[in-house]
């Protein structure tokens, strides 16, 4: 399974938006405190210290002019004199601090008394509303100006590192993206990059362009051993192959004889079959997506007879279904190798009943009824070479079609399911992404 990494320029945009964000909350704090310090806390306390200040000297004058300045205004009076008090002052007790409208302001309000529930009351208006916006000019406004530098250096922050980290971030979208094995094509071909590099970085893509020759390097003399391995490989092949053909016209053969001959004869096609995927794989041309779709049911048939007479020999059914037309742009040659691989796996594990490969409008499958497998062994059937102790002495198969099998799968971009149960059999199904459908030839 592939699994999506973030990319870098994601990952840095995530960090500046994560510090714009704290930073945020911590000057909207700031504003917040702010303007509560001066509303609720430096008013109040202005406001209790000028009462206490007042009946201080009304204490030793009792004559003492209430205070009456540009921002603040007194009133005194007891309960019998509330009537001349302005109306919005009647109704509030002493000890109240708070807004009161007076029409064309509202103004704070504290209401001290010297003595509580005893003598006149002072009732000292604030013009707050100067205050908190002189609190506004200098301290909302400035943090607010702050602010928004803060979004503007942040931004040109996160251009400038972006623009620094650029060369890495195309580095990484070019690598991610990049297919191997295309034919006679370079490894890893970095040349714009240096153009907008700089030292550190092109001292990376150095690195990675002498990495990229020594795996090209690599890539190249496998495959050449592969190709050549597989072509050296036929001609003995063909060699025993007709051999067997010539021993198995003789009728006369004891019966003990004739069995290791079917067996000798079996395993030589196996490794027909092998060698010639092998040399499918080593020469990547051939297997690459192609614009003119293939329809797996035409391919059914054909592939039906070719593996009949392996089946009839173990007397099994082999038969296949049709429920739809499946189109893909996944090559004829390779679709082959994969079904082929899977109907000779399920005829050579399966001892009796029969096998069915089936065909929708969006994958095939192969069943069979044969010895199945554990969870266990289910979950290492695709690793090379792979065989369980209950058919390693059955001298069937080299461990390699499932793997194949897997590696032809992901390549071309499809998925692979298995279900399959100890005693009751294996069903495999592979789905490739869907072509549009061709006119019927």
């Amino acid at each position: 399974m592939k699994i999506q990494r973030t990319k870098l320029a994601t990952k840095l945009g995530r960090v500046f938006a994560l510090q714009v964000a704290l930073v945020s909350l911590a000057v909207a704090a700031g504003i917040f405190v702010t303007n509560t310090i001066v509303d609720d806390f430096l008013i109040s306390e202005a406001l209790e210290d000028e009462a206490e200040h007042f009946w201080a000297l009304y204490e030793e004058n009792a004559s003492q002019s209430l205070p009456n300045t540009n921002n603040m205004i007194g009133y005194m009076a007891d309960e019998s004199d509330l009537p001349s008090l302005p109306e919005p002052l009647r109704q509030h007790e002493p000890g109240f601090l708070g807004r009161v409208d007076l029409g064309d302001s509202k103004p704070t309000l504290y209401v001290s008394q010297k003595s509580p529930g005893v003598g006149p009351r002072l009732y000292l208006l604030f013009a707050s509303e100067d205050v908190s916006q002189l609190a506004f000019l200098f301290g909302i406004l400035p943090l607010s100006i702050a602010l928004l530098l803060i979004y503007g250096f942040s931004f040109l922050t996160y251009r400038l590192s972006h623009q620094a980290i650029s060369p890495l971030v195309q580095m990484a979208d070019y690598l991610e993206g990049f297919r191997f094995g295309d034919f006679n094509e370079s490894a890893v071909d970095l040349g714009d990059l240096r153009k907008i590099a700089n030292a550190e970085v092109d001292v990376m893509i150095d690195a990675i362009d002498s990495f990229a020759e020594r795996l090209d390097t690599f890539i190249e003399r496998e495959r050449i051993f592969t190709r050549d391995a597989s072509h050296e490989l036929r001609t003995p092949i063909a060699v025993f192959k007709g051999s067997l053909d010539l021993l198995q016209l003789n009728a006369d053969r004891p019966e003990i004889d004739a069995k290791a001959i079917d067996r000798m004869s079996r395993t030589v096609a196996d490794m027909e079959g092998l060698v010639g995927t092998m040399l499918l794989l080593a020469r990547g041309e051939e297997v690459e997506r192609r614009e003119q779709p293939t329809l797996i049911n035409d391919l059914m048939p054909n592939l039906i007879e070719q593996l009949a007479p392996l089946a009839q020999s173990r007397d099994l059914a082999l038969t296949s279904e049709s429920a739809g037309e499946f189109w893909t742009y996944v090559p004829e040659r390779v679709v082959q190798i994969l079904i082929t691989n899977l109907l000779r796996n399920a005829i050579n594990y399966t001892l009796e009943g029969g096998v069915t490969v089936s065909v929708s409008g969006n994958e095939f499958c192969v069943t069979d009824t044969g010895i199945g497998m554990s969870a266990e062994e289910l979950h290492q059937a695709f690793e090379p070479f792979y065989r369980s102790d209950r058919v390693r002495t059955s001298n069937v198969g080299h461990g390699l079609g499932l793997a194949i099998v897997r590696r032809m799968v992901d390549q071309f971009d499809g998925s692979l399911d298995v279900q399959s149960e100890e005693g009751v059999g294996t069903k495999i199904c592979i789905s490739f992404p869907v072509a549009v459908a061709a006119k019927s030839k």
